[in-house]
């Protein structure tokens, strides 16, 4: 995928591996609101990517394959107007994007994501997958 190698460039990289449990999901919140605040990027990004981050490292928690090295990487980029997020995952198996109706209890992961962000999409590893999303600052207050 272009982005990889686009956002490999970008001059602010960070990278965290987490064990696939539920604090895994404020950890790496945490872990994007410290950097992108760091990295000195706008209030406004650096939520967007608190928000996607969360959701993504949710979906790879609740969609994992059971007796696979549990764990989920999280990969951070930005050129100080993108921010691009990578998660990866053991399971092969892409994100389904649901139509949740109103009274539903979950399944507006990715539709948060895709509100969020000016791509995303998904991409077949070595093993499992990444799902990546990529944040531009035009869009975010």
């Amino acid at each position: 995928m272009v982005l990889d190698q686009e956002a490999a460039r970008w001059p602010h990289q960070s990278h965290l591996e987490l064990g696939a449990i539920s604090s895994a999901v404020p950890s790496a919140r945490l872990h994007a609101r410290l950097v992108l605040q760091e990295w000195g990027l706008p209030a406004g990004n650096a939520q967007s990517a608190e928000l996607v981050v969360s959701e993504l490292v949710t979906n790879a928690l609740e969609h994992g394959i059971a007796g696979i090295p549990a764990t989920v990487r999280i990969w951070l980029s930005s050129d100080g107007r993108r921010v691009a997020i990578h998660v990866w995952d053991a399971s092969p198996l892409p994100p389904v994007r649901k139509d949740a109706g109103p009274e539903a209890a979950s399944g507006r992961g990715l539709m948060i994501v895709a509100a969020l962000t000016a791509d995303w999409g998904c991409s077949a590893a070595d093993t499992g997958k990444v799902v990546w999303a990529v944040i531009d600052a035009e869009q975010c207050g």
